[in-house]
């Protein structure tokens, strides 16, 4: 046996789980108020719960590249969807790899277009073994429904993405466009056409064979043969979900499972005083600002969120359930996050990326293991931190240059490791919505730069926790904003004095 094989055998596996635009404040054990997370509330009273944890980018395929890179988003150049995540970015599941870990990666990767063909693997960042499936639904999913289960087939084409994002498919475009719109006007139409809004409705797809259930299966045969296979090895499984992300469709029995009457109201909008142009435009959202106002719709698109997010929290009751069952939970580390968060209704907002308010940018982080205490943290934490973090947990020298910090310490010790003082947040998409960029400090303050027309926000996190009373306008506040202006320049330089790892001379990593 190999040194690099012996001292695998006492190193945890690593299970991180991540969900899509799910913001912490919906989740229970963040106070949600909703019973749509047990499983995840039970991890987190067996572990710990991070309670200031940041997207550095919320929009989806940003921030999962900056997870995986431990870089910034005008470091590794992904700034928007639908960018290509190049080799030249060092991914942590390759720091892994050379480690001694077997690495697996199912569901949402969201590294390259959703214009394009699926890759049939993402072995070059790092995977032994992946399988992808994302939003469009177009791929290896549809592909295992029309071989496993024909008779759905239809109803599986019913919810895909239409076009463009059918060009990224590899059959006839024409055929597949026809047959499309054909299920979507006999499927999809009676369930869009019986709601207030297009984007909300139960999914027609049993839950069997819903794309969360697919990921997980995935997800856990891949753990089932590495046991069988490769006992000797510790393992990495990156089990990454689409939901719940829109559209908001959960299938039976999540439909119904909660009572809209008993959601959370929203926070309803600020005055539109100072508010910039970028994010009156958000509103936009096809169809929203229609039912933005209305209460009663809003908390039934509530209750089918939950209902999406109970989905979740079921299945990722199976994985432990399977670790368990194998004596491998408590050599597992169960790492839980998400890439962003979701308005919801709160302030007139829905979705994410310029919308900096808590429920866009403030995401879970619940962190379950060996030798991870119990209990819960403020330290101040990005998506940055993510890197460094599991390099630190797998004993993997972690050479390259990263901009994060390990929160490692925290997990075992109470202030173990220093947190941030200040975290970036960013929305740099450009034309139309426009660039936004906040700060987020350790002693409270959310502070963010309209671009585009110069407007700002100022918000006391630990005063107004909603995020009501935006300071930045008045008079009294000035000498803090100009506090304020002055860290939010520094953070923002703060990327530039890491060198990038594509200029770094040949070395062995």
């Amino acid at each position: 046996m190999s040194k690099k094989e012996s001292t695998a055998l006492s190193r945890p596996n690593i299970v991180f789980v991540m969900a899509d635009q799910l913001a912490a404040a919906f989740v229970g054990c963040y106070g949600s108020g909703v019973d749509s997370t047990p499983t995840l509330d039970r991890l987190a009273g067996e572990g710990i719960r991070f309670g200031r944890c940041y997207a550095h980018v919320p929009v989806c395929a940003p921030n999962r590249a900056t997870i995986f890179t431990g870089r910034s988003a005008d470091q590794h150049g992904i700034v928007t969807n639908n960018l290509l995540l190049t080799t030249d970015n060092l991914t942590f599941p390759q720091v892994l790899q050379r480690n001694g870990y077997r690495t697996g990666g199912f569901g949402k990767f969201h590294f390259t277009s959703m214009l394009q063909p699926l890759p049939g693997s993402f072995d070059y960042l790092g995977f032994d073994e992946s399988v992808p499936t994302e939003d469009p639904k177009l791929g290896p999913w549809l592909d295992w429904i029309e071989r496993e289960h024909p008779e759905h087939y239809e109803t599986a084409l019913a919810v895909t993405w239409p076009m463009p994002y059918a060009q990224a498919y590899g059959k006839d475009r024409r055929d597949l466009t026809e047959a499309m719109k054909k299920a979507r006007e006999k499927i999809l139409k009676p369930l869009t056409d019986a709601s207030e809004w297009y984007c909300m409705y139960p999914s027609p797809l049993p839950s069997e064979l819903h794309q969360t259930t697919y990921i997980t299966d995935l997800s856990l045969d891949f753990m089932r043969r590495h046991l069988d296979e490769h006992a000797g090895r510790p393992f990495c499984t990156f089990v990454s979900y689409v939901d719940p992300h829109d559209p908001y469709d959960p299938p039976k029995p999540y439909d119904t499972m909660f009572d809209p009457d008993a959601m959370p109201d929203p926070i309803p909008m600020n005055g539109p005083e100072h508010e910039s142009s970028i994010l009156e435009r958000s509103r936009d959202f096809p169809g929203f600002r229609e039912i933005s106002r209305n209460k009663e719709v809003l908390k039934k698109l509530r209750a089918l969120y939950h209902g999406s997010i109970r989905f979740i929290d079921d299945q990722i009751a199976r994985l432990v359930t399977f670790l368990q069952e194998q004596g491998q939970l408590d050599n597992t580390i169960i790492v839980f996050t998400t890439d962003h968060g979701d308005m919801m209704g709160d302030h007139g907002l829905i979705t994410k990326g310029v919308k900096h308010y808590d429920k866009g940018i403030r995401c879970p982080l619940i962190v379950r293991g060996p030798e991870i205490r119990r209990g819960a943290t403020d330290r101040l934490t990005s998506s940055l931190d993510f890197f460094p973090t599991i390099c630190e947990w797998a004993e993997a020298e972690c050479k390259p240059p990263l901009e994060g910090k390990s929160f490692a310490g925290s997990c075992r010790a109470e202030g173990a490791d220093d947190g941030w003082e200040t975290v970036t947040v960013n929305a740099p998409l450009g034309p139309p919505e426009g660039s936004v960029r906040s700060i987020i400090t350790s002693d409270g303050w959310r502070f963010t730069i309209y671009d585009e027309d110069g407007q700002g926000e100022m918000f006391d996190l630990r005063e107004d926790p909603e995020e009501r009373s935006n300071l930045y306008h008045i008079a009294q506040w000035r000498d803090k904003r100009l506090e304020l202006h002055e860290r939010h320049a520094r953070a923002y330089m703060q990327s530039s004095h890491v060198y990038q790892h594509r200029n770094l001379p040949p070395r062995e990593l």
